[in-house]
């Protein structure tokens, strides 16, 4: 296997870090022809997959400063791609939801995502590509009191 000699030797935590850099950067490579930021692209992504959200809610799911969530949603908004509302049960809290705009900006996103998927495993077979993703999205949803358990 080609594999960089000071992979071998990092930490899991270390290697994780760099697969999470080359992972980005590729995304952002395909974001580019769309003026769209990874960040933008993701809560796109996120309202897209799950529907109606409120601020908190994002701001809670996504794992983000609620200051830098407010200024990105300005700038969303700004440009057409999402809305804020009412929410239809709760008073207190603001509804963020796609426009018609983000919807089919949403679909160029997911596309951007799967060519950068596609980049991002271009070095695996396709049964390794489908066993890379299962065992990294166990990894993620994974409870933390398993740390250090043996199988």
């Amino acid at each position: 296997m080609d594999e960089h000699p000071a992979a071998q030797h990092e930490s899991l935590g270390l290697a994780l870090r760099h697969a999470h850099l080359r992972a980005a950067r590729l995304f952002a490579e395909e974001l580019r022809p769309l003026d769209l930021e990874n960040h933008h692209a993701g809560i796109l992504l996120h309202i897209g997959v799950l529907g109606l959200q409120t601020q908190r809610q994002l701001v809670d799911s996504m794992g983000v400063d609620k200051s830098a969530m407010v200024r990105t949603l300005d700038i969303l908004e700004a440009r057409g791609l999402v809305r804020r509302e009412a929410h239809p049960t709760d008073r207190r809290a603001h509804a963020v939801v796609l426009t018609d705009a983000g919807r089919a900006c949403v679909e160029r996103v997911a596309a951007a995502a799967a060519r950068a998927d596609e980049r991002m495993t271009a070095c695996f077979t396709a049964e390794e590509r489908g066993l890379f993703h299962s065992m990294v999205a166990r990894f993620t949803c994974a409870p933390d009191d398993e740390q250090g358990e043996a199988p």
